[in-house]
């Protein structure tokens, strides 16, 4: 994976990936995206949606936070624990960058997302021959 000085540019994942991922994936850095749900100012805590399923995002790294409801927006960061605040076993994502990507046509990005994966795979496989 490549990374600008110790920053990695994120694995892409779909929320679902995320949570049923176990605690190995805490501290990684990941990309993600999703509908934007709720902001709560107070905490800095943002609400995202996609395929059914919500992903806690800690904004508070990102300053001013103006994005509105329902933007599609895609996130990087790192996973974090978020038990000791939710009182379970959920992960939040502190993000450091973020964009809004409304008019992003959601069914090209995952098929391009598997083609992605799918190379990805194959170059692990053929290199691991060497």
């Amino acid at each position: 994976m490549a990374s600008f000085g110790n920053r990695s540019h994120g694995v892409i994942l779909n929320i679902a990936e995320i949570l049923s991922q176990d605690t190995a994936r805490l501290a990684s850095t990941v990309r993600v995206l999703g509908k934007l749900i709720s902001y709560d100012v107070p905490t800095n805590i943002a609400v995202i949606e996609h395929g059914g399923e919500r992903l806690l995002v800690d904004v508070t790294l990102l300053g001013d936070f103006p994005h509105r409801l329902k933007s599609l927006l895609q996130f990087i960061g790192e996973l974090e624990d978020h038990a000791p605040h939710a009182g379970g076993g959920s992960v939040v994502l502190r993000a450091r960058i973020v964009r809004n990507v409304d008019g992003l046509d959601l069914k090209l990005f995952e098929q391009s997302l598997l083609i992605r994966r799918r190379f990805e795979d194959e170059r692990t496989r053929l290199g691991s021959m060497k």
